[in-house]
């Protein structure tokens, strides 16, 4: 809610307004909410409320990934995953990904992280050069892990569309279980104005975009990630 400083829009790098190169603001989703979210612990939560019920038979698919130590199959630690997905084109995505890398080290467990998966990069990038795009960003404490799926299997392709007539688009967060079964599943980069409450019709100034961060170091980003820590969403166990 912007009367609590986390403005009511979502940005994405996938979806650009014609010619201004700057991100547009999503539409409202109709989608419902993801019902594993739906609890009273997060009774209120906006951040939570943007994550929205994932279509019926929609898993993670098998697919190679690059990590330090090789290129192997995509597998999920037991307990819940936050599967980020983000390319180095999306402006929005680094900025949750700095935010990602200090809330990792606060609420990483072992029923519970934070992974961030390269894809869809628009070209062949290295392993070395994706982990620059990350330390850049300031994301360093992240671990570098990259999509190497061919063609149109990867990530991007095959979780990151917002419906069957709609466009991929990134950034793309998604809960997933250690077997691969999506909880919920949400769309851009709500902004969070460090706290500054705007009054009815007016707009953050430029200089407020500027030092926005994403809505996970909020209040409300934090209790979404103290609540997905404790396991206190319906399907955790």
């Amino acid at each position: 809610m912007i009367g609590r400083g986390l403005a009511a829009l979502a940005m994405t790098g996938a979806a650009r307004a014609e010619n201004s190169g700057q991100p547009r603001v999503l539409p409202p989703d109709p989608t419902p909410r993801a019902a594993a979210l739906d609890t009273p612990a997060l009774h209120g939560n906006s951040l939570a409320f943007s994550f929205k019920q994932p279509p019926t038979g929609l898993t993670v698919p098998e697919v190679n990934v690059e990590r330090a130590s090789g290129v192997r199959a995509l597998k999920f630690e037991p307990g819940l995953t936050l599967l980020s997905l983000w390319a180095p084109w999306c402006a929005p995505c680094l900025r949750e990904l700095a935010d990602f890398a200090v809330q990792q080290r606060i609420y990483e467990s072992k029923r519970f992280r934070i992974l961030p998966v390269l894809t869809s990069p628009r070209r062949d990038i290295a392993f070395a050069e994706g982990r620059a795009v990350l330390e850049k960003a300031g994301a360093g404490a992240l671990p570098t892990v990259i999509d190497r799926s061919p063609g149109s299997s990867t990530l991007f392709d095959t979780l990151a569309r917002r419906g069957a007539s709609m466009p991929s688009s990134l950034p793309c967060n998604l809960l997933v279980t250690d077997q691969g079964r999506l909880l919920g599943r949400s769309f851009g980069t709500p902004l969070w104005l460090n706290g500054v409450k705007l009054g009815p019709g007016e707009k953050p100034t430029p200089e407020m975009m500027a030092a926005a961060r994403s809505s996970w170091v909020s209040p409300q980003g934090q209790a979404l990630l103290s609540a997905l820590q404790r396991g206190e969403i319906a399907g955790a166990a």
